[in-house]
């Protein structure tokens, strides 16, 4: 390889770390002291471990709920607007909406379930 190529690759690397990096860095690190911290207080604190994971429980359940609903209002609208179509373009649409989002639908289902 020719010098002034190792040259520039060399220069490269050095740039490549910036203050940016540095700062995630820190940050990083007092991310998982924090974490050891709390860790720590949880495992002193028995009952407040037992209200966080159900608090994490009702949380996880309520977001669960709140995508159900997005996708009923979803189908509702879905639904609206084809009803309020022409008879003619109806059924073309159906059968292209089905085409177009029915193996996403049934992976996702098939995923999740």
């Amino acid at each position: 390889m020719d010098p002034d190529e190792n040259f520039i690759l060399d220069s490269s690397r050095k740039l490549m770390i910036n203050d940016n990096m540095i700062i995630d860095a820190v940050v990083d690190i007092y991310k998982d002291e924090i974490k050891e911290i709390i860790k720590k207080k949880l495992k002193e604190n028995p009952r407040l471990e037992e209200e966080l994971k159900g608090a994490i429980k009702e949380y996880t359940q309520g977001k669960l709920l709140e995508a159900a609903a997005q996708g009923k209002l979803l189908k509702i609208v879905a639904e609206l607007g084809l009803i309020s179509l022409p008879d003619s373009f109806r059924d073309e649409m159906v059968k292209t909406i089905i085409k177009a989002i029915g193996p996403e639908i049934d992976a996702i289902l098939k995923n999740t379930l």
